[in-house]
């Protein structure tokens, strides 16, 4: 959940779904 606040800060909501994805599996 972090790494999505920290990409979610930098304005990247494209990277932030991926980090869902990689953090959900």
């Amino acid at each position: 959940m972090k790494i999505v606040a920290v990409v979610n800060q930098k304005g990247g909501a494209g990277k932030t779904t991926l980090a869902m994805n990689l953090a959900g599996g």
